[in-house]
This record gives C-alpha cells, structure tokens and sequence, in this order.
C-alpha cells in the first residue's frame, strides 16, 4: 500500500511599505506596496504550475489575503482564512523599528536575545510561546483536515520562519536563521520517517524585477 505524504507549500505576503522601512508591524493590518502587488502575481504565476494542490489557506491579514487572492485567482482555489496564521502581535512596539524598541525597552530587548526565553513579550503583545503555539496548532489542524493532500498556506515571515524550525526541529526563537523573503516560496514534504525540505526561501521566480533589500530586520 502507497502511504501518501502531506505537502506543505508556504508562501510569505507581497512587499509592504512596513517591510522597506523595516517597522515591527504585525498584528497591523498594513497593505501590499506596488511592489508587493508585482510580488504576489509573480509567486501566483509560480505556484500555478504546481500540480494537485488541494486547498490553499492565508492569514486573514489584508497583505496575506492580497498574495492569496492572486494565487486564487491562478490555481481556482478559495482561500480558507485561519486566525491563527496572523503575524505575532508586537503590542505596543507595533510600528517600530528595531533601535527604537531596544532604546524604550532595554531590559526586554536584551531578554529577547536570550532564545531560552519563551516567556518574553512587548507591553500588550503576544509571548513567544503563545504565538509558537498558536501557529503551529493551527497549522496541525490544517494538516490533519488535509491529510495526504497537497496544501498551499499564505502567511507572514515571523509565521512561516516559526513553523519551519518547529517541523525540522529548529529552534523557532531563532527566527534570523530562518530568513522568509516576500513571496518566497518553501515546500516541506510531512514524510512517515521525518519532514523533508524541498525548498526553502525559494525567489527564482522573482529575478525578472528588481527588489530593494528589505525585510529582513523585521519578520512581519
């Protein structure tokens, strides 16, 4: 009998205007620039020669919904809104960049170095663990609706950064090593004997514009 793997195709939002002044927007519902808006059609057109996708899935995010609806419109699929894939909730640090967290916060900035520190949190924001919770038991619920399928998830960096290192056994607190371009592509095959990478961070797709380089001091 011929055991069917779940696939899991992740795909980060367009570019947002967040991103190239390097803001902690998160639970912001910031929208794509005219860039992003390029982005998405660009991944859209990419993903849509993946064969037997079964069911495509976005943060309810106006940025995420945006790159979804793109991929919708190519691959004929609806996008089934999950909560729980939203960006980290920075609380109050929501809008700023990172000196001036770090100048506010201090304490919490050098907390947030420590990545054996699961308890940490902005003033009015989401912990660590809270989110890396959140996220991966949202994703587990999807996988289990979908089981054996192949599945396309629309999120956010911090999102997908968070859900590769726990599905490969990473650390997800080490989202810096896990570097999620806009509109990246990352594939990981759910195998019986252990998760299998067959992309990560994956922009070939997007060589025919250029990108200005940003987004990577932020994972929103």
């Amino acid at each position: 009998m011929t055991i069917k793997h779940t696939e899991v195709y992740m795909v980060r939002h367009g570019q947002t205007a967040s991103n190239i002044a390097g803001l902690f927007h998160g639970a912001t519902d910031v929208p794509l620039n005219d860039m992003g808006i390029r982005q998405a059609e660009l991944v859209a057109e990419r993903v849509s020669s993946i064969e037997d996708i079964n069911s495509l899935h976005s943060s309810p995010l106006q940025r995420a919904m945006r790159t979804a609806m793109a991929i919708s419109r190519r691959i004929g699929l609806e996008p089934r809104i999950h909560a729980g894939l939203a960006e980290m909730d920075f609380g109050e640090a929501e809008g700023m960049v990172l000196d001036a967290m770090t100048e506010k916060w201090p304490e919490l900035a050098r907390r947030f170095e420590d990545l054996s520190d699961h308890d940490v949190r902005f003033p009015e924001g989401e912990s660590r663990s809270e989110f890396h919770t959140r996220v991966r038991e949202t994703l587990d619920h999807i996988v289990a609706t979908h089981s054996g399928e192949r599945i396309l998830v629309v999120a956010h960096g911090g999102v997908i950064a968070s859900l590769v290192a726990q599905i490969v056994g990473g650390d997800p607190n080490d989202w810096r090593r896990y570097r999620i371009d806009n509109c990246s592509v990352t594939h990981i095959e759910l195998a019986t004997d252990g998760p299998v990478t067959h992309l990560m961070n994956d922009i070939v797709h997007l060589e025919r514009i250029d990108l200005p380089n940003a987004g990577e001091g932020t994972p929103s």
